[in-house]
């Protein structure tokens, strides 16, 4: 019997899915270039796997949404594979990002950047050996020589006339003015944050989690709790101070040039436009500095810094998670599943183990471990001054906060990378010599 078009299209599978059982098979060594679940990352997906390994350019079979059974056996295949290239990618992204803290670089994405060049050396050297660490510098000096020279004497250039600056600010004056609170009540909101950070067991109940994440993207809740940190934080349901996300509970009006902001909501308007240029890998998609200077004058005067009420809402829903983690106290609840399990989690973590114990024993700490330790007693503002510079990086490219599970996976991915960066601060320590 001929199967029909129904069964032929039944027997398809979501490439997605495809690459991420194939990731899972690699098994241990990839962690690094991992979510928090164990499949691939999205950037090791279109840095790595897509370009590199499975070479879609060449093999356009592979790049269908929808693949056969037979094309997902290839896949699979091909990805596993590579076990042995991805595993030493994987080492060689490792001693890259040490050796980038070690000179102090802050230029671009480091996935971004990196993952290309470590999957080559992967592929040319193997695993990491004796001299690895030249070969990482060498490296490192030809991706990030002279890349800002260009783009930030441009805007040094802009912001030196003093009519440019006048300007600027006068345009800020009007855009933080324009910006009102609405009378909204905030209940349904939050109330519906609870949905969309909760348990959602079955397709039914993601799709009406989904559901739920769209009203949420369009209630005014998001831009009227920003609104008010501009005039009277004491209305917020939490301090923007306690969060991390501003130097005091009422938001002050951005400064266009001057000192940079320690706190995500106090940083000058030319701050966050160099955090731009510094991230941008395709810097000829950027409108020019005087427009770029202008949207950010906007977008620095808007509801929590983000012009989209998306990233204004999906901002709103990390507080709510970030409130929930406290990785050294071992009795503070969860009230949302997505928080729970993201504090299971970092509870787990050797070094968060460890520093429990010396808290317990009363042990002194070494300077730099403190300063990790502090960081976890209000794990809540390096999560959610990661989670901003996500944000606004998105708000300036675009980039949409619409789809729940993304959104869910940014909230998750975040807590991962400031719990990455504290291992990585550690390590560099014993490096040191520190106490180990």
């Amino acid at each position: 019997m001929r199967a029909g078009p129904e069964s032929a299209v039944a027997v398809r599978q979501p490439r997605r899915a495809v690459i991420e059982r194939a990731w899972r098979a690699i098994g241990p060594g990839v962690e690094v270039l991992s979510a928090a679940d164990g499949g691939p990352l999205s950037r090791t997906v279109k840095r790595i796997v897509d370009p590199l390994v499975l070479r879609l350019r060449v093999n356009a079979r592979f790049s269908a949404p929808l693949v056969t059974a037979d094309v997902a056996v290839q896949i699979h295949d091909v990805i596993v594979g590579q076990s042995g290239p991805l595993r030493a990618t994987a080492g060689w992204f490792e001693l890259l990002k040490r050796e980038r803290r070690r000179q102090r670089i802050t230029t671009g994405n480091a996935q971004e950047l990196y993952f290309p060049v470590c999957f080559e050396l992967a592929v040319l050297h193997g695993a990491p050996g004796r001299h690895a660490r030249e070969t990482a510098a060498r490296v490192l000096a030809e991706l990030h020589s002279d890349r800002d020279r260009t783009a930030t004497e441009t805007l040094n250039d802009y912001i030196d006339d003093a009519g440019v600056v006048a300007g600027l600010a006068a345009q800020r004056d009007r855009s933080w003015r324009d910006v009102r609170s609405g009378g909204e009540i905030t209940g349904p909101f939050l109330a519906g944050l609870t949905t969309v950070l909760g348990r959602a067991d079955g397709h039914n109940a993601r799709a009406a989690r989904g559901r739920v994440w769209s009203a949420l993207v369009a209630d005014p809740t998001p831009y009227n709790l920003g609104a008010q940190a501009h005039t009277d934080g004491a209305e917020l349901p939490w301090s923007i101070a306690d969060l991390g996300l501003s130097g005091a509970d009422r938001q002050r009006p951005p400064e266009i040039t001057g000192a940079d902001g320690e706190r995500p909501l106090d940083r000058s308007v030319v701050d966050r436009v160099r955090a731009t240029l510094r991230r941008a890998m395709a810097r000829d998609e950027l409108p020019t500095v005087a427009l770029l200077c202008a949207e950010e004058v906007d977008r620095a005067c808007a509801p929590w810094g983000l012009l989209a009420e998306d990233k204004q809402a999906t901002l709103v829903a990390g507080v709510e998670v970030a409130l929930d983690l406290a990785p050294l106290d071992e009795s503070a609840p969860a009230r949302h599943d997505l928080s729970a399990r993201i504090q299971a989690r970092l509870r787990k973590e050797a070094y968060v183990l460890h520093a429990r114990r010396h808290l317990a024993d009363g042990a002194a700490l070494h300077p730099r471990q403190r300063q990790v330790v502090d960081e976890l007693a209000v794990f809540r503002r390096p999560y959610l001054s990661r989670l901003w510079a996500r944000l606004h990086g998105r708000d300036v490219w675009q980039e949409p906060c619409t789809d729940v599970d993304d959104v869910l996976s940014l909230l998750d991915g975040v807590a991962r990378s400031v719990s990455l960066d504290h291992r990585q601060r550690i390590k560099a320590m014993l490096g040191d010599g520190g106490p180990r």
